[in-house]
């Protein structure tokens, strides 16, 4: 067996993470639809608890849509300073684990395990003790994906939301991605799924039957990664030291700015936040 069969990655995705803190801390959010966010007519959800993602609401989505589609909804402002606190308590946990760890973001993360510093014999164990570790530091559930490479383990983590885990043994990840609908492929966004859909892509199954030929000529640099994943290949390294490679702000003004002055103003401020 080769070494990248071998490997033992865990990917570690909170569940409905700002809301959850938000639900943590306020007695009276839980179990009603909560939206991280502004309920101003331009406002943003920046993430949605599961109770509203039942009736549709989603990040990203227009607050003014979401209100409509759960009228109950509750909105609640971000406090992000709570949540990167969270996150630092909760990659505390990790670096008990592995050193190897790769955060994409507040709450989720790749760690590498294939050595076995707790003695807990399987990387399934594992994340049973990382998960049942954070709900008990911090009162927050998480789930887990368990693969040997990170797309699959990354797939996984999404099998058994919220607050449970997948694995996906050695020798496994074809069969478990030939039934995937393509757009739960990592690389394969909205743009690009209906690309595929043109083609007669739609599962997994169907992309591995395209040649590396066909996916390089319809995708270009991207088609040896689609042509890898449709076989549960991935060779990718868990990257504890991966570069930052852009920083970026965004604001959501109350009405449009048409003033040069007033634009000028918003450019200002955003530019010295990410300079910041």
């Amino acid at each position: 067996m080769s070494g990248v069969a071998t490997r033992k990655i865990i990917h570690v995705d909170m569940d409905a993470f700002f809301a959850s803190v938000e639900q943590r801390d306020d007695p009276a959010l839980r179990g009603r639809p909560v939206a991280v966010g502004h309920a101003a007519a331009r406002g943003v959800v920046a993430a949605a608890s599961y109770e509203a993602r039942r009736f549709g609401v989603r990040s990203a989505m227009p607050s003014t849509t979401a209100q409509r589609k759960c009228p109950d909804l509750v909105f609640v402002p971000p406090r992000f300073e709570v949540y990167r606190a969270v996150s630092t308590q909760i990659h505390a946990i990790f670096s008990d684990y592995t050193h190897l760890i790769e955060p994409l973001s507040l709450d989720e993360a790749y760690l590498d395990v294939t050595a076995d510093r707790r003695g807990l014999g399987t990387a399934s164990a594992r994340a049973e003790e990382i998960r049942r570790r954070i709900f008990e530091e911090t009162g927050l559930t998480a789930s887990a994906g368990v693969s040997y490479n990170k797309f699959l383990a990354k797939l996984a983590s999404d099998q058994n939301k919220p607050n449970g885990q997948f694995v996906v043994a050695p020798g496994r990840g074809e069969a478990f991605v030939e039934d995937l609908p393509v757009q739960r492929f990592h690389g394969v966004g909205p743009v690009t799924a209906a690309k595929m859909e043109g083609l007669g892509i739609r599962t997994g199954a169907d992309l591995r039957r395209q040649s590396l030929a066909f996916l390089q000529h319809h995708f270009g640099k991207s088609g040896p990664w689609y042509y890898a994943i449709a076989r549960g290949q991935d060779d990718r390294a868990v990257n504890p030291d991966r570069t930052r490679k852009s920083s970026g702000s965004e604001t959501t003004f109350a009405s449009d700015l048409t003033d040069p002055d007033a634009i000028e103003a918003g450019v200002a401020a955003m530019a010295d936040d990410v300079w910041a």
